[in-house]
């Protein structure tokens, strides 16, 4: 699933240690999301870079073009709705 930041279209796919790469960047597992979503720029461009294939953006470039676009969430949103949900931890009795 392609998208578009700020005019520039990155092809996606997600990665296999998503949960692993978001924690080593950002301290949040994928189930987290939307804790990085409210976060800042730079917090969404760490949540978008392990999805990025191909040419990728340098983190302060992406979240300068993050900043810029008022839609880049919601494209955020949309490639981590697509990925496989994380099994919720749940206490047992």
């Amino acid at each position: 699933m392609p998208i578009e930041i700020a005019g520039v279209r990155y092809a996606t796919r997600r990665p296999g240690d998503l949960d692993a790469r978001l924690v080593a960047a950002t301290g949040c597992a994928s189930a987290e999301i939307e804790h990085l979503l409210v976060s800042g720029a730079d917090r969404i461009a760490a949540a978008v870079l392990p999805f990025i294939t191909g040419d990728v953006p340098s983190l302060l470039d992406l979240a300068n073009a993050i900043a810029a676009d008022p839609d880049a969430v919601t494209q955020v949103r949309a490639l981590y709705a697509t990925a496989p949900a994380v099994p919720a931890l749940t206490k047992e009795a």
